[in-house]
């Protein structure tokens, strides 16, 4: 009986397995209206504390909400931004000629070092490749913005998912929790309970760390004179939320432009300015506000930051660090649970209570 029961746990993991895999599009879009009603659900539980708002009608004052943004990005955002990057590429492509003097300046500077031949040959590679690079990164970034723009479909899917992952999922996660046998409940409800408090610790100190960090961005750049302030401002507070690499690539970024649009006194005062900020946010303000919010070490967060960028793109990128904690409590939680003795659970309670 126990390898039947066996058998058929097997049979039913493969299934949904493969079952993912063949709607894996829908799966996904399922997976993002339940994230987005995930980070909306503060605003319902807060209409709806007690009893203020039926929750029917706090969910619909939330959608409403959520719609009018929409379509205050798609207005006033999307507009912005398009004509941004389009002035962007268009700058790029006019000091197109300017630059081939900016590299020689600088071929002549990197050879005044007597640097060794194959040092030079690549630094000169790559600086004479920045043009191309950047203007590909701002196209795929307009590319994007359009095509996100234009699943008008996909939308109305999601707003209407998101209504009843607001209306229904605390319930539809309690209901599976509740299906399961007294032990595996336990072990679900705290792999929930953790995950949840992890999630909104991360996001609550990262939000504010990245808004100050856009913020500060946007005051530098406009006094340094950096063409599209706002812009370079925004990428700094999206790509912030990538671990280790992001603030990088928005300061390489920033600085390229620089260097084409500007010459060499511009780009060496971004370069500053970027880095002198980096470091204040990654040594100083980083660790006293965020902590150990989700206590992981580099070598699980970076791969987490790849695994997710192979499965959601860019987006995966973004939200890495709270799925590896998700993943991390919930491998823990099955250690445990197929381990089955009193002293994992000690080591269970002893470790959150560690996280508090």
């Amino acid at each position: 009986m126990k390898n039947t029961r066996l058998l058929a746990l097997v049979i039913l993991i493969i299934t949904v397995v493969a079952a993912i895999f063949r709607f894996w599009d829908v799966v996904m879009l399922f997976f993002l209206s339940a994230i987005i009603a995930y980070l909306l659900s503060p605003i319902v539980n807060l209409l709806t504390f007690k009893g203020k708002v039926p929750r029917g009608l706090a969910v619909a004052i939330t959608a409403a909400g959520v719609v009018g943004s929409i379509v205050w990005l798609a207005v006033l955002v999307v507009p912005y931004a398009v004509t941004a990057i389009t002035g962007i590429v268009d700058d790029l492509m006019a000091y197109a000629a300017n630059f081939d003097q900016l590299l020689a300046n600088i071929n002549g500077l990197l050879a005044s070092w007597h640097l060794p031949q194959p040092v030079l040959d690549f630094a000169t590679d790559v600086v004479g490749q920045a043009d191309v690079y950047l203007a590909k990164f701002f196209s795929l970034a307009l590319n994007w913005l359009m095509s996100t723009t234009t699943g008008l479909f996909d939308v109305v899917v999601v707003v209407i998912l998101i209504v009843y992952f607001m209306l229904d999922g605390a319930k539809m996660i309690q209901n599976g929790i509740d299906a399961l046998p007294q032990r595996a409940a336990v072990r679900v409800g705290r792999v929930v309970t953790e995950s949840n408090r992890y999630t909104w610790k991360y996001l609550g100190t990262r939000v504010l760390i990245s808004l100050g960090m856009a913020i500060t961005s946007y005051i530098g750049f406009s006094i340094i004179g950096l063409r599209y302030a706002l812009l370079f401002a925004i990428l700094a507070f999206v790509m912030d939320f990538i671990p280790y690499f992001g603030s990088i690539i928005a300061g390489l970024v920033d600085s390229v432009f620089a260097l084409i649009t500007g010459g060499v006194g511009l780009a060496v005062k971004v370069l500053i300015f970027v880095l002198v900020v980096q470091q204040i946010e990654g040594n100083v303000v980083a660790p006293k506000l965020q902590g150990k919010s989700v206590d992981l070490h580099p070598i699980w967060v970076m791969f987490a930051l790849l695994a997710c960028s192979e499965i959601w793109g860019p987006v995966g990128m973004l939200i890495s660090t709270p799925v590896a904690a998700v993943v991390k409590t919930a491998l823990r939680e099955l250690y445990y649970y197929m381990l089955g003795d009193q002293k994992s659970a000690m080591v269970s309670v002893l470790s959150e209570d560690k996280t508090e």
